[in-house]
């Protein structure tokens, strides 16, 4: 069939160029450095018992949306506690980071809203964007500060919103927060920051981006997932109350869709605890990351060190990010090479996702390795 023969063409060129992408599990006994569970939480003993004692209690699944019977006490718990860490009124748990995002950016945009979205924005935030083009709402991309200023001052639209992420997941940076949340005061937009990356990670406490630059208001619609620092899986919106209560009435997202499983609320929740009461685990965390990133750039490697625990190593080319992941592979360290579109084209690079379980043994291994 030429519908069929078509696909098979586009992955053929793909093929050739170095960027088709296959799904792959990690064998037994390689070492993982391509995960987002920077704190180790995955798999951490109390974690995994919170899962376990979320099940026994209220099932394997939620059975339902929330609206109809899938909201459970647990849910409700770990909301007040995600509303907490981020200094807002409340919060609401979706599916997913990327529900959330979807979500948010469909319910309250309309019409007479312009959104002002950066350019390197995570793929659920530009398609967020994207949805509420389709509700009318007129789509602006910038890529720094005096971008965003001079589109906020020629913008005559009634609801302004900013959109970006607080860490940019491919390179590890920051968003330069302060700034950009002077001028939504300044244009009196709304700033929806997603912290992905940052919560759990960023700040003295793990509260995120906002915490790591000292900064609290109340425009701010704060983004985050259970999927990485927190070792679950699912998403979250933060923020003031009444947005909240909108979203349970607006974000399809959330409506249409069956409640976050027991086990993920019940991990995360744990998670929470273990954050809240070992806060010098974000020190090993920065102290691994340095090391790591010190030592490559050592043996000649283009590591880029932030603040973040996301250390790119910049090969440029697919073919070489690609060979040297099979080299990799073949010492027993598992880096998924990562290419075009999700970064630049000759921007090819291996991303290693650090973690705070890491010893230094295990540290010094991985530098041998490259």
């Amino acid at each position: 069939m030429t519908f069929f023969s078509d696909l098979e063409a586009a992955l053929r060129e793909r093929e050739n160029s170095h960027l088709r992408r296959e799904l792959g599990q990690i064998p037994a006994g390689v070492f993982d450095l391509a995960s987002n569970d920077y704190l180790g939480f995955s798999r951490h003993p109390r974690v995994v018992l919170a899962a376990q004692n979320a099940v026994a209690r209220f099932g394997a699944g939620a059975r339902a949306s929330r609206l109809v019977s899938g909201n459970y006490a647990l849910l409700e718990t770990l909301e007040n506690r995600l509303a907490r860490l981020k200094n807002a009124e409340a919060a609401l748990v979706f599916s997913s980071g990327f529900a959330a995002n979807l979500g948010v950016l469909e319910a309250i945009c309309d019409a007479k809203t312009a959104v002002f979205c950066h350019k390197r924005n995570h793929a659920s935030l530009l398609d967020g964007c994207e949805t509420a083009a389709r509700r009318g709402a007129k789509i602006r991309y910038f890529a720094d500060e005096s971008k965003l200023e001079n589109l906020l001052a020629n913008s005559d639209s009634p609801r302004k919103i900013v959109v970006c992420d607080g860490v940019f997941s491919m390179d590890g940076d920051v968003l330069e927060l302060p700034k950009t949340l002077e001028l939504c005061e300044r244009f009196d937009a709304i700033l929806l920051l997603d912290d992905a990356h940052g919560t759990g990670t960023l700040g003295q406490n793990g509260g995120g981006i906002c915490e790591h630059f000292g900064v609290k208001s109340g425009r701010i619609v704060h983004v985050g997932t259970l999927s990485k620092a927190l070792g679950s899986q699912g998403g979250f919106v933060a923020g003031p109350r009444v947005l909240v209560d909108f979203l349970v009435n607006n974000a399809r997202p959330f409506v249409y869709s069956t409640g976050l499983c027991p086990a993920a609320a019940g991990a995360a929740l744990e998670s929470l605890n273990l954050l809240e009461s070992s806060p010098q685990i974000l020190e090993k965390l920065r102290e691994n990351t340095r090391f790591l990133a010190e030592n490559l750039r050592e043996k000649g490697f283009d590591a880029r060190w932030q603040p973040t625990p996301i250390l790119p190593v910049i090969l440029r080319d697919e073919k070489a990010a690609l060979e040297k992941s099979a080299r990799l592979l073949r010492r027993g360290f598992w880096c998924r090479a990562i290419r075009y579109p999700t970064v630049a084209r000759g921007a090819a690079r291996l991303r290693i996702g650090v973690c705070a379980s890491w010893s230094r043994e295990e540290l010094e291994a991985i530098v041998a390795a490259f």
